[in-house]
């Protein structure tokens, strides 16, 4: 029977581990058993931290072929929760949580393979490990992708029991810092909003938007079109400047009712920007433009059931 080398039954051992999941969707580590103690094996030395890097780079895609004969892969999910230390994914947490409060991307391509996309060639290689302490250590490490080659450094630290990534050319944990810092000062932005805002005009829809703060961001607690229909799945995003509006797509029993609001607080404390909506107690849409006044509605006399006064 075929030995399986000692290293390998470590890591397989500690990636079994429990895992608990925390609000933003990233799993940590509840406990890892240090399954080498009294073994021999020395975990700081060159070649186990080599070991430790082949091995995770090594479980991060699988292919396989479907059955059209075409090559296809498999990515390893949440290699951060498995792989990245502590208070990376703690960071990694906050700003995810604080990126989806403001509607923004927190990535746009995977660092771990370096690209949005992994072709069949994609590979690594551990080119040298330096300055190793007993708590921290450097890999620099070559990643292939699409025949291009990438240049990483991983910062490692050592933590229950083994070595987890700290960070990804020392770029991730500074990037993460400075998103949950602007993803605060927008919230406090965000605080200046809540409250009842209501249209100004002649020729649009008499709009009614009520917005308070929660935990996860502003919520639409009201979007009414005044004595008209209301919008029941409004969905809201603010990233300091601008504020958008939108009726979820996820809503089965009425997939006609939309509304878009783009808007930007003017000089007056104005909401102005943008409106489409539709609804299917209209009998026609409304497009163009809108301006809401926190605290305030000009009730319309003889207000109309149907949006055809408000188009065209």
């Amino acid at each position: 029977m075929r030995k399986i080398p000692l290293f390998i039954v470590v890591i397989l051992t500690l990636t079994a581990c429990s895992h608990k999941t925390d609000k933003a969707g990233v799993q940590t580590d509840s406990q890892v058993v240090d399954t080498s103690a009294g073994t021999g094996i020395d975990k700081h030395s060159e070649a186990y931290i080599r070991q430790r890097i082949d091995s995770i780079y090594n479980s991060l895609v699988s292919w396989t072929t479907d059955e059209n004969g075409y090559d296809d892969f498999v990515l390893l999910p949440n290699p951060d929760s498995l792989y990245c230390s502590s208070r990376y994914n703690a960071l990694l947490a906050q700003a995810l949580e604080v990126s989806e409060q403001t509607g923004d991307i927190l990535f746009d391509a995977d660092y771990w393979v370096c690209g949005q996309d992994i072709s069949r060639d994609f590979s690594h290689k551990v080119e040298k490990v330096r300055d190793i302490t007993d708590s921290t250590a450097v890999v620099e490490l070559k990643v292939y992708n699409f025949s291009n080659e990438h240049d990483v450094e991983l910062t490692l630290l050592f933590e229950r029991g083994d070595w987890y990534i700290d960070d990804f050319n020392g770029d991730n944990q500074p990037y993460f810092r400075e998103t949950i810092k602007e993803g605060l000062m927008v919230r406090e932005k965000a605080r200046s909003l809540v409250g009842s805002w209501g249209w100004v005009g002649e020729n649009c829809p008499e709009l009614l938007l009520d917005l308070e703060m929660t935990d996860k961001g502003l919520k639409a607690t009201q979007c009414d079109v005044y004595r008209m229909y209301g919008f029941d799945h409004t969905q809201v995003t603010f990233n300091g400047d601008l504020l958008y509006v939108a009726e979820s797509d996820g809503d089965e029993l009425s997939p006609e009712n939309q509304i878009y609001l783009h808007l930007q607080l003017d000089e007056r404390g104005d909401l102005v920007g943008s409106c489409t909506l539709s609804h299917r107690l209209a009998s026609k849409g409304y497009e163009g433009p809108i301006r809401l006044r926190k605290d305030y509605f000009m009730y319309r006399d003889g207000a109309q059931k149907t949006l055809s006064d408000y188009a065209e």
